[in-house]
């Protein structure tokens, strides 16, 4: 069984969790473009705007609700095969083949999600190429302290 080493599984649950965190305000963004018009105020908004910033605004809502609801249906399923992934390589239960394509698609997931989620991106970067490497952490300590 492969076991992960301290940094690459720090960076990786760090990672799961920031990751959760986005697809679900992500989520939570979506559900409040959806249902715009109960904030209170909205209808004075709408008042002040031109018949032609009204019909833009309109589109322009509709296209944002469109579009994160296709990103949340996308996200919440590559979430949850991550979460299913990675806490199996963390509590080891991949062989060292197993584990090194899972490091791969980690690294090659960071690589993607940089566009979209910076941080979670290069984490996954960084945890999947070390251990796709086999870099091994090593803790210098000196005799007689």
């Amino acid at each position: 069984m492969h076991v992960m080493q301290p940094t690459p599984k720090i960076i990786t649950i760090i990672g799961l969790v920031l990751e959760g965190i986005g697809v679900l305000s992500l989520g939570l963004f979506a559900i409040l473009i959806r249902f715009v018009e109960n904030i209170p105020g909205y209808d004075s908004m709408l008042n002040d705007m031109s018949v032609e910033d009204l019909e833009i605004f309109e589109w322009m809502m509709g296209f944002l609700n469109t579009f994160l609801l296709v990103m949340v249906i996308i996200l919440i399923p590559i979430f949850i095969i991550n979460l299913i992934l990675f806490t199996k390589l963390i509590n080891g239960s991949f062989n060292e083949k197993q584990a090194k394509k899972v490091y791969l698609y980690q690294a090659i997931w960071g690589g993607l999600n940089i566009i979209s989620n910076t941080v979670t991106g290069i984490l996954y970067l960084i945890s999947g190429v070390q251990g796709y490497n086999g870099r091994v952490d090593r803790i210098n300590t000196r005799e007689g302290i």
